[in-house]
């Protein structure tokens, strides 16, 4: 099982940026913070948005019920999200690839002071983001959402906009990283840190040790390509049989396509996080260790 560190160190040989690879282990900081503070972040999964398999779709409550009204004016209309909450492993990794210049990230704030760890930021789809008014579905949103007190960024990064509404907390990038302190301090306890909220370098140094799946994890089970195969996916597929979402000719020990429909299906009947990855919620929604 990889660690952050080497999950950044191949991705900027590669020069790219995938966080979903670090997303069992930002569902453990979600789960952590909520432990901390009850529905600090709560699921945005129930209102008509369309995410990548990276995002952690999640806001604070008033920022969720903002957007629910900005997508209400539309008619139901979906949202496309590039981006939603961003966890500290994730943050850490965009810092680290703009630190060293590479994967093409341009600007990204050290980790625990990124607005996206607010928990009030979206990034959104725009087809021109050089000429962000020729897109005539992004400016329909972006005047929905300004109605509704987002902020749009701008054509310095025109895909994002900023809850500046009432009714939210300020502190939850301090909350992120001390989910994270307490998070490690649970799973080694021979090597404690100080639970402060703040991201030093003994901070960082235990975030780049961390497996990049998550503490005591399964193997994150998601689409690729080749397809990811094994006595695990097995195990999930007929979990799937059992629960009525696949057919028992469709157990093949291949991540496949049906397999990620099969999912998605179940996640959304659970009102879980519908991207088609099994992490470990889904993983307890199906009965599953781990």
């Amino acid at each position: 099982m990889p660690t952050v560190q080497q999950v950044i160190d191949r991705q900027a040989a590669q020069n790219i940026t995938d966080t979903s690879e670090v997303k069992g282990l930002s569902l453990q900081i979600i789960a952590e913070m909520n432990l901390l503070i009850p529905s600090v972040l709560v699921s945005i999964d129930d209102l008509n948005v369309d995410a990548s398999p990276s995002v952690n779709s999640v806001l604070q409550p008033a920022a969720k019920e903002s957007l629910r009204r900005a997508i209400k004016a539309r008619g139901g209309k979906v949202i496309d999200l590039n981006s939603a909450y961003r966890t500290v492993a994730q943050q850490h990794m965009l810092r680290s690839f703009f630190e060293r210049g590479t994967s093409g990230i341009r600007r990204a704030a050290k980790p625990g002071f990124s607005n996206h760890e607010d928990g009030l930021a979206l990034d959104i789809s725009v087809a021109d983001p050089d000429n962000p008014d020729n897109d005539l579905e992004f400016v329909a949103w972006r005047t929905a959402l300004e109605a509704q007190s987002w902020e749009w960024l701008g054509l310095s990064d025109p895909f994002h906009f900023t809850f500046v509404g009432t009714g939210t907390r300020d502190d939850i990038g301090d909350i992120g990283v001390k989910a994270f302190q307490q998070l490690w301090n649970k799973q080694n306890a021979n090597d404690q840190i100080t639970v402060d909220g703040s991201f030093g370098p003994q901070t960082a140094a235990r975030m780049n040790q961390s497996p990049a799946e998550g503490f005591n994890a399964s193997r994150l089970l998601k689409l690729t390509t080749p397809a990811m195969q094994g006595e695990d996916v097995r195990k999930v597929q007929q979990a799937l049989v059992n629960a009525g979402f696949l057919s028992t000719g469709q157990v093949n020990d291949l991540y496949d396509t049906a397999t990620e429909i099969a999912v998605q299906n179940f996640q959304d009947q659970k009102g879980l996080g519908k991207d088609g990855i099994i992490g470990p919620q889904t993983r307890r929604a199906l009965g599953l260790p781990g």
